[in-house]
């Protein structure tokens, strides 16, 4: 029983990293559509693109 718990609780830590990068990426793709200036924008896009490897990467941490 306790293998299920460790188990679940591991899906879960590496779930919640995943779910904050593609809310920071959604949130960066929300920002580009409001920026005026070109620089702003491609920004925002290299920001938007981060998180979401970030969030597909297996194994990895939260790192931004």
């Amino acid at each position: 029983m306790s293998t299920i718990l460790s188990s679940s609780n591991t899906s879960e830590s590496t779930l919640k990293p995943r779910v904050i990068h593609q809310s920071a990426a959604m949130q960066a793709a929300l920002l580009v559509r409001v920026q005026y200036s070109r620089e702003s924008k491609v920004l925002f896009r290299r920001e938007c693109l981060s998180h979401l490897k970030a969030s597909l990467a297996p194994g990895q941490e939260a790192s931004a």
